[in-house]
């Protein structure tokens, strides 16, 4: 692979205007930090173009004296895969900068654990949150607007455009809420076809930064996603999950252990036909591709692509292979991809996502356990609210029963600190290894009943205990009565379409009397 300085040289550019444009504004990482002031915030894109030399070069100048960085702010960064290490490396008691982190991947847990203290955890729900966000940040005259840099990292350019390759998700939403954009050139990132919001005239970075590909801080851990193995446990959840699925889905899935054994069991089954509309595509798609079952042919939207909004290169030569300049993949901004208005119009849409704990009632909590921050929602609600308004729309949360230290994912209350991501009544779906229940519009106590349905065995008298202190009736008579209540079946609900659109009545216009 090439280093960025054969680009510099051009060894391999085009002779264009907009080329020479390139190399007039590419400078080292460290001028950038140069330019850098104390008190500078930082709003940086997030997985998948997590720019990381410029970052890096912040970092190295941090400290006391005047020509060091102080008070520094770093925005949507999500140092997620690249520098996890960097605070706890340079400034570990953060008292030059302070990082605003939504997502909380293994990197970051292990500096926290070894003590950093520059880290400010907020709830992150793409998309709802980058709305917000892009509305605290956004002013239509650049000189104005929150954000004094914009980092991102990008595809080697063509032609007179820039391409944020594998994070279109807030791409252009960096952009567009910073004094001065700064992007880095990574030659193993694809140039990703659009979608939308992916793609920006080189005249709109105001500098380019060079990287060195070979320096093991700026390169992605590998990590071979096919070659990781669920257990027997996982296996089963997959299989109830695929007892719903049916000819024809849109798959969101995102990345573990419990996604690939999904992944596995459709792969192995019957399934064809299928179509992707996810927020993070990946080896799960790339395997299904070349097993046929994915073609997007029955789309409703997006008709023979994949809509996605970021991807993480684990093997950046296999995710360059399948995306670089591929139209099957369509490149998104989270407000597409995750947006409600979207999601309403996928069609058989089927969302597969996790979750940490839950109560009988179906309060859903993923990212923050008992005041500890372990993650951050993402697209958890969009989807699974998205996977009711999609006309025959499934959206399933998935786990084990219990946690690896044996307690009980299904609980009766929540704990204190718990946040909840998903509210009950929102829920449909919930699979564990003991089956898979539906929760849309059960009472409390139909919902109980279900979720200690799924629960371990040896929890369910305690979880019952737990339900009658609530006054939840899990033994009422109506079960012994009705033990079916009358509910409909995933097949029944192929081709419902929230709103009962077929039902509504619209009153004739009255005529205006002064006509």
């Amino acid at each position: 692979m090439s280093n960025f300085s054969d680009f510099k040289n051009g060894s391999f550019a085009q002779s264009s205007p907009a080329m020479q444009k390139i190399r007039n504004k590419t400078i080292t990482a460290e001028k950038f930090a140069s330019m850098v002031k104390s008190g500078d915030w930082i709003y940086g894109c997030m997985v998948g173009t997590d720019a990381v030399a410029p970052r890096k070069a912040i970092f190295q100048r941090l400290g006391e004296g005047s020509d060091k960085l102080q008070n520094i702010e770093m925005w949507a960064v999500d140092n997620a895969f690249l520098g996890t290490d960097f605070g706890l490396r340079y400034d570990k008691e953060g008292k030059y900068h302070i990082q605003h982190q939504g997502f909380i991947h293994k990197g970051t847990k292990d500096a926290i654990k070894e003590g950093w203290q520059g880290f400010d955890w907020y709830q992150w729900g793409w998309s709802m949150h980058m709305n917000y966000q892009f509305a605290r940040f956004y002013k239509k005259d650049k000189s104005q607007r929150i954000a004094d840099w914009g980092i991102a990292t990008i595809a080697k350019p063509e032609g007179s455009y820039v391409n944020g390759s594998y994070g279109a998700s807030n791409f252009m939403i960096t952009a567009k809420t910073c004094k001065k954009f700064v992007c880095e050139i990574r030659e193993d990132h694809a140039w990703c076809e659009p979608g939308r919001n992916v793609n920006l005239h080189v005249d709109n970075v105001d500098y380019f930064i060079e990287v060195d590909l070979l320096d093991p801080d700026f390169q992605y851990p590998r990590l071979d996603e096919r070659a990781i193995k669920p257990s027997e446990t996982e296996k089963k959840i997959a299989e109830h999950i695929l007892s719903i699925m049916r000819d024809g889905d849109i798959l969101q899935v995102g990345i573990g252990a419990l996604p690939n054994a999904v992944v596995l069991a459709i792969a192995d089954s019957d399934l064809k036909h299928l179509g992707v509309h996810t927020e993070m595509i990946g080896e799960w798609a790339f395997t299904l591709i070349e097993k046929g079952l994915i073609d997007n042919s029955r789309k409703s939207i997006d008709q023979g692509r994949c809509a996605w909004a970021y991807a993480v290169p684990f093997i950046p030569e296999r995710y360059f292979e399948f995306m670089h300049h591929n139209p099957m993949f369509a490149a998104y901004d989270i407000n597409y991809t995750n947006n409600f208005l979207t999601l309403s119009m996928v069609d058989n849409f089927m969302g597969i996502m996790s979750f940490a704990k839950m109560d009988i009632r179906g309060q859903v909590v993923s990212s923050c356990v008992a005041g500890r921050p372990i993650s951050s929602t993402g697209g958890q609600f969009q989807f699974i609210v998205g996977g009711q308004l999609s006309k025959g729309g499934r959206a399933v949360l998935a786990a084990t029963s219990r946690t690896p230290d044996g307690k009980s994912r299904i609980i009766g209350m929540l704990d204190r600190g718990d946040v909840v991501d998903v509210p009950s009544q929102f829920v449909s779906y919930v699979a564990t290894e003991y089956g898979i229940v539906n929760l849309m519009a059960c009472t409390d106590a139909e919902k109980a009943r279900k979720l200690i349905s799924i629960a371990h065995p040896d929890d369910r008298e305690e979880l019952e205990k737990e339900a009658a202190k609530l006054g939840i009736k899990t033994k009422h008579w109506m079960f012994d009565v009705c033990p079916d209540r009358r509910y409909p079946t995933a097949d029944d609900l192929k081709d419902h379409k929230h709103g009962y659109m077929d039902l509504v009545i619209a009153p004739k216009g009255v005529s205006n009397p002064s006509s």
